[in-house]
């Protein structure tokens, strides 16, 4: 149970680490499509953000919050605890810039095995600013030795640097890298996105169905930082 809930009855907006928070409250609505709920993201005493998928009223319900304010070229980062390499193969769990429509303008991490037992469980995925592109994805397989990790791409005009590492790194520290990728085209106007977009955090359940052991799934972001490309 939450130890200071963010969330008053009707509450649609929470503050952390310096930015107004969209909290989703919808249903049928995808990505799933799922039910989302704000009962299901609060910060506790030490300020850190919980996400859970966990049943409201009888129903199975996912959180995700998104940032009042889009954000531009830069450096993106959280600190989660939570074995993301043990997720269910129909549980997902997403950092990304978006603002729709979908097609364009989105940059994904996302730790998923989209419903395969047997797929990788982490994808970097880039969507075009030119509707007429198709998105350039690269997956890999992780395996932790334990709960913390850190989640990173620096995005410029010219492409996408995605970082993955164990423990809780420091924005300028490479230390314990687990994978990369560095997505940077030739035609990088139409390929990368390049303008301002809202950042999202969320976790759901691929295709809406209910989680394949029947329990909750929570994840704990302990920070999130931006910082802007001079």
């Amino acid at each position: 149970m939450p130890l200071l809930p963010v969330l008053a009855p009707g509450q649609a907006k929470i503050q952390w680490q310096g930015y107004t928070w969209n909290v989703r409250q919808a249903v049928n609505e995808g990505p799933g499509p799922n039910r989302w709920s704000r009962s299901n993201v609060w910060i506790d005493k030490q300020g850190d953000l919980h996400m859970k998928i966990d049943k409201v009223d009888g129903q199975w319900c996912c959180p995700e919050i998104w940032t009042e304010k889009p954000l531009g070229f830069g450096t993106y980062q959280c600190h989660v605890e939570g074995r993301l390499d043990q997720l269910a193969p129909n549980v997902v769990f997403s950092m990304f810039s978006y603002a729709g429509p979908d097609g364009v303008n989105e940059i994904d991490i996302e730790f998923a095995k989209w419903g395969h037992a047997k797929e990788k469980n982490l994808w970097w995925t880039v969507y075009p600013s030119d509707a007429s592109k198709k998105q350039t994805s690269h997956g890999i397989d992780i395996k932790l030795d334990g709960s913390y990790t850190t989640s990173r791409y620096k995005w410029t005009s010219a492409g996408v640097d995605y970082r993955f590492l164990g423990g809780h790194q420091a924005t300028d520290s490479d230390t314990n890298t687990i994978g990369d990728w560095n997505f940077a085209p030739p035609d990088s106007a139409a390929l990368v996105p390049q303008k301002k977009l809202p950042l999202h955090f969320n976790l759901w359940l691929f295709e809406g169905k209910p989680p394949v052991d029947g329990k909750p799934i929570e994840f704990v972001v302990h920070d999130f930082t931006f910082k802007a490309a001079e």
